[in-house]
């Protein structure tokens, strides 16, 4: 059995790490494609903060943070992106969680409504301003990504400006004051001008690029043309499940979305039939 990442409940919690992340400038310390799991590249002189993320198989995660991009014999430095398909779930969890919490740290260092160097709250994962008392706590930002189907065929976008080639579902941030199925229903007429009518929540994912939470649909077309918005939406078009295009991989909620709507309909089952969201949004 795989163990799964835990985080942190009591941030402050653990003083030392049996596992430990080494992150700098955005990027993560790595031999190969696997992370630095052990303490033993701690460099107390090049270390400008450490913070605890959780659990994982019983032990004690951390991040520490490094002012730069060392050059450390045996070791390169990697974009969290590049290790998608190659980390396993738990550990890309685990680096996913260390990239949020030293950028949310670094951004916070001074207070955003009076100026003043900001301290760490003694319980919570927030750093507070002494003089006007705000507190900032690391921050995630939901979003909605919607596999919108009509028969056998679901609707797939390459999106612009974005070096990735690959057919994707439609995604967006959630506005404030909407809700999600709201916010759903206003990127897809966004992006790409159509209606849709019935949903389905399936499940969620966390995505690190940089603090997004990925909270999946299926979403039946009710009505309208495909007419890209061409300021986001290269172009659009409907796949039927038996030829798909080059897709996002299994490790994405957009991937399980495309792979799991076919699968389904290949065997004669509609999506809106799916009884359990046990497992998306996961990479295993």
């Amino acid at each position: 059995m795989v163990e799964s990442f835990a985080p942190a409940a009591n941030v402050w919690a653990v003083p030392e790490f049996s596992r430990c992340i080494v992150v700098a400038e955005g990027m993560i310390l790595c031999r190969g494609n696997r992370f630095i799991h052990a303490a033993d590249l701690f460099l107390a002189g090049e270390v400008i903060s450490r913070h605890y993320l959780g659990e994982l198989g019983g032990q004690s995660c951390g991040v520490h943070v490094f002012s730069s991009q060392l050059e450390i014999n045996g070791y390169d430095w990697r974009n969290l992106r590049s290790l998608l398909t190659s980390a396993e779930e738990p550990l890309f969890a685990l680096a996913g969680r260390a990239l949020q919490v030293a950028h949310w740290d670094r951004d916070h260092l001074f207070c955003g409504r009076c100026g003043r160097a900001t301290q760490y709250h003694p319980f919570d994962r927030a750093r507070t301003c002494p003089n006007c008392q705000l507190s900032v706590y690391a921050r995630i930002s939901p979003c909605v990504i919607a596999l919108v189907i009509r028969g056998d065929q679901c609707l797939l976008a390459r999106h612009a400006n974005r070096r990735n080639r690959t057919f994707t579902a439609l995604a967006g941030f959630i506005e404030p004051g909407e809700s999600a199925e709201q916010a759903l229903v206003r990127e897809v007429r966004e992006e790409v001008g159509l209606e849709v009518g019935n949903m389905h929540y399936v499940g969620s994912q966390p995505w690190p690029f940089p603090g997004q939470l990925m909270l999946g649909y299926l979403a039946e077309w009710a009505g309208g043309e495909s007419c890209p918005n061409p300021s986001e939406i290269e172009t659009a078009q409907w796949f039927d499940y038996r030829s798909l295009p080059d897709i996002p991989p299994q490790q994405t909620l957009s991937g399980q979305l495309i792979r799991t709507f076919a699968a389904q309909v290949a065997v004669g089952e509609r999506p809106w039939t799916l009884r359990s969201c046990a497992g998306w949004g996961s990479r295993s």
